[in-house]
This record gives structure tokens, sequence and C-alpha cells, in this order.
């Protein structure tokens, strides 16, 4: 059987949450996922939240006292240990060292000059494959918001070796790609912003996604921006405090 990466692609999203109980319902109610609970090597549990049978993303207790909840996305690399090396050399720094992840592969925590946090991934068993299009429930995109939109294109470049081009929307906004696959959108952070990484998942309505975040406690950061040719996103704040970004297909 023949393992396939997605070499540059993100492959996985995860929420370290203060509350696990508190966004397990959160989300099993704003976003439909479904989700099973497993033990880890260290005892600890890890919740898999799944799209029918397919897991998009993973759950689990914030490891430091006081931290604030956060989304957090994986990209997959050849290399954990090189990639760290590349981004130390380049600026960044270095926040969860190389180390292996009971047994199912190797990652690293990884924090960009302007202060964005993703990490490195290599899984033993391969990536899953990309959904052709992505069904409501699933992560379909990344966007970087940046406080130096050149800086962080020629550090990308270097550490996972994105190339970038404008986006065809026009605009100041700029697309990584990586073998050719757009794989996450650069624009400059709003004002008094830090640099971020946002995730976007599909839902069926942003209209009707936003009530179900409120019933559950959570808040509507921005409402709607709509994207020519695309659809629609928003961006909200769950009932812990985690930031996510919500699309809206086409004709929806």
């Amino acid at each position: 059987m023949t393992t396939t990466y997605r070499t540059g692609q993100f492959v996985w999203r995860e929420l370290m949450t203060t509350d696990v109980e508190a966004s397990l319902r959160f989300y099993t109610e704003a976003f439909g996922w479904k989700t099973e609970t497993m033990k880890m090597p260290d005892g600890t549990d890890y919740t898999v939240v799944k799209v029918g049978e397919t897991g998009v993303g993973g759950i689990m207790k914030h490891p430091m006292p006081g931290a604030p909840a956060f989304w957090g996305a994986a990209v997959s690399v050849e290399d954990v240990d090189g990639v760290a090396g590349r981004v130390t050399a380049n600026g960044g720094k270095v926040i969860v060292p190389p180390m292996d992840a009971g047994g199912m592969g190797r990652y690293a925590g990884l924090q960009d000059p302007q202060g964005a946090i993703l990490n490195a991934w290599k899984g033993n068993g391969g990536d899953s494959p990309a959904p052709e299009r992505p069904s409501v429930g699933m992560f379909c995109w990344e966007q970087l918001n940046t406080t130096a939109p050149a800086d962080t294109l020629e550090f990308y470049s270097k550490v996972f070796d994105w190339k970038n081009e404008p986006f065809g929307g026009g605009g100041d906004m700029k697309v990584f790609k990586a073998d050719g696959t757009s794989v996450a959108s650069v624009m400059q952070a709003p004002p008094g912003a830090p640099a971020h990484w946002l995730s976007y998942v599909v839902v069926d309505k942003l209209t009707s996604a936003y009530e179900r975040v409120k019933q559950q406690g959570g808040k509507v950061l921005v409402e709607r921006i709509d994207v020519p040719t695309v659809g629609a996103i928003g961006v909200i704040q769950d009932n812990v405090g985690a930031i996510i970004g919500v699309f809206e297909g086409p004709g929806a």
C-alpha cells in the first residue's frame, strides 16, 4: 500500500480548549460535528470531530493552565526537524520542539517572526486525501492575517517552500501555493490585531449558523464579507473564546 503525503498543505486542525465539555457541546450543536474520544499514550483524552465517518479535526484540553483557547492548524512536511531549523534560522521561534505523537507521527509548534502560530506535522501513515469539494462541516481554507505581509511571504517561502501569487479577486491579498495547489491566503491584519492564522469551516448558511452559535454562547465577530465568485465568509468566537472562520458557498 502506497503512503501518500500532501506536503505543504494543511492537513489537520485542532482546538486547545480550556473546557472540553463546553467545547464539545458548542461544536456538535453549531457545526453538527460528531465526536469520538480516545486515550492518548500519556493518559489524556483526545476527541476527534467528524463529518459522517471522516475525521476533520481534534479537540483537547489545553496543557498550559491559564492559556487562552485557540484553534491551530498543521501543515504536512517531509522533515519536521528540518522545518523547525529553518524557522529559527529565519527569525521565527519553535514553541513546541519536534517530538513524537504517540506513534502516530511527529510534530512541532512554530511561531513566525510576526507572532502567528501553526504546527508542522509528519504522519506515520501519510495524509488523508483532500476532498474535491469540502462539504458542510469540513474545513476548507486557511488565512494568515499578518502585520508585515512582505516579510511574511519571504519567511514562509523559506520554511515551507511556498510560492505566492495575487488573489484573482483583486486587492492586495496574496495566495500561498504548494506544488501548484492553493493552500492559504495572506492579508494585512486589521489595525491593532496581532498576526494570526484563521481556519474556515463550511456552513449551510451564515445566518442559520450564527443563530446556533449565539444559542450556544458564542459571538459573531465578522458578520459577512462577500468574496466574488467564491461565496461569503464570517468570523465567530466560540463559548470558550476560541476564534474560527465560517464559509458559505455560492447559492447557499
